[in-house]
């Protein structure tokens, strides 16, 4: 029967769960639609299913003039050597859009897999040790791939890449990602999110403004005592208005996870800490202490650290250049899909945060595997691995004193290039190699990166 020729639902039927449910996901619909039309040129008002005009990829723009032709994937991957063509041509990554966001996603997923941690936040201390080498690397533009939650936001914020896809073996992750995606589209202020994605009822008219410091954004949040029937109500209105994004409503165990991953933020607000799912009696840090972090020179790079941090990365969700992928990094069709997407895009690698993931890639024959994705990825000279070292009584020559992690950049090519020549055989080996670096002045001459 048609929506035309439908009877009008009845008091009972609109009182049924189901109904209801249905009712709620068309509202959150309407008022994002809404919304995006009160934001007149934003490339994110687009109604779903309108695409906005195409936008050129800056990756070429800051880049070396060498790097601008995509190496070839590797052979085993049957491909040739891609050029990225002028920059005109290459199609919009802005363009997708609620059910678009979601085939995409589906699209290059693959089966997930247990972990023996939530990783509901990140447990890396040292996350920011690398972003005054990108910062002042100056790449912008083409796409980011990483793996796991919040941290990737403030590599995004730094880079800003054209589309950035959060890689990750969990489904739960996914789901986490669709959480935060909601938070940041619904809020009006760094505070609202805060408190969006910690279940607290922050009144908008006293939240501070976009030129409060970070401190005062937190407190505001942490002031506002934690309320079950807010909670539920906030709940509820984030939960429907990423179904409305996503283009369908979840699944039973999307939604339990969604839940599930809400209420351990609304327990344990800004100190929240990463756990184990079998206590090891580690302190890791609180979500407070990592959104307060500092580079090494003192400055503060997150996400939330500023107002235009913040509003970067809000903008690539609203555009949905953030793509949330199932995928094991050994794995035989997600990243290899990734790749394709990219390569479809003319868009080469910017960077690849890869966290500490290699350190389990050593195990049960998975590494070539992995060496083989990566190499199959569109890349360029520049192109860059973000990797986190976890001291587990060994530390690399790179690791922050008092932190037990260290980050690390290093450029895809001379990862290769090593691996080929002397394999890696662990996690501190590949986080040790010579041409690991933290600053720009580290990075060796070409000539010598290979033994």
């Amino acid at each position: 029967m048609s929506a035309r020729n439908r009877p009008a639902p009845t008091r009972r039927s609109i009182d049924n769960p189901m109904t209801k449910r249905a009712l709620s996901v068309t509202f959150a619909a309407l008022a994002w639609l809404s919304a995006c039309a009160d934001r007149p040129g934003d490339a994110s008002a687009s109604p779903a299913g309108t695409a906005p005009a195409p936008t050129t990829p800056r990756a070429a723009t800051t880049a070396p003039a060498s790097a601008l032709a995509l190496a070839p994937a590797s052979s085993s991957a049957g491909s040739s050597t891609a050029s990225a063509g002028p920059a005109s041509a290459a199609p919009s990554v802005a363009s997708a859009s609620g059910v678009e966001l979601r085939a995409l996603s589906q699209a290059l997923s693959e089966k997930g897999a247990e972990f023996f941690s939530d990783n509901y936040i990140s447990n890396e201390t040292s996350y920011l040790q690398v972003a005054p080498a990108l910062a002042e690397r100056g790449r912008r533009g083409g796409a980011y791939v990483g793996v796991g939650p919040e941290q990737n936001f403030s590599y995004i914020a730094l880079l800003e890449p054209e589309v950035a896809f959060i890689v990750d073996i969990r489904r739960d992750n996914l789901v986490e990602q669709l959480l935060y995606k909601a938070a940041f589209e619904r809020a009006e202020s760094r505070a609202e999110f805060v408190a969006l994605l910690v279940g607290r009822d922050l009144d908008r008219a006293t939240a501070p403004g976009p030129d409060a410091s970070l401190e005062s954004v937190l407190d505001a949040v942490e002031r506002v005592k934690p309320d079950s029937q807010a909670f539920e109500r906030i709940h509820g209105e984030l939960l429907a208005h990423a179904e409305a994004r996503w283009g369908e409503p979840l699944g039973a165990a999307d939604r339990k996870t969604f839940k599930r991953t809400h209420k351990a933020f609304w327990k344990g607000g800004l100190e929240l800490r990463f756990e184990l799912k079998a206590d090891n009696g580690r302190r890791y840090p609180t979500l407070r202490e990592l959104v307060s972090a500092a580079d090494p020179d003192g400055k503060r790079r997150g996400f939330l650290a500023e107002e235009a941090t913040f509003r970067t990365v809000q903008r690539l969700e609203r555009e949905d250049r953030i793509v949330p992928v199932v995928g094991d990094f050994a794995g035989g069709k997600a990243l290899r899909a990734v790749g394709d997407e990219m390569r479809r895009r003319s868009l080469a690698l910017n960077a690849f945060y890869v966290s500490n993931v290699e350190q389990y890639l050593f195990e049960g024959g998975a590494w070539p595997k992995w060496v083989g994705n990566v190499a199959a990825l569109p890349r360029d000279a520049d192109s860059l691995f973000i990797r986190c070292y976890l001291d587990q009584g060994k530390r690399v020559p790179l690791q922050m004193k008092g932190h037990r992690t260290a980050t690390t950049l290093q450029k895809v090519g001379d990862f290769l290039a090593r691996n080929e020549a002397h394999p890696y055989r662990s996690l501190w080996g590949v986080s040790s190699d010579e041409t690991s670096f933290t600053s720009l002045s580290q990075v060796r001459p070409a000539s010598s990166s290979v033994p």
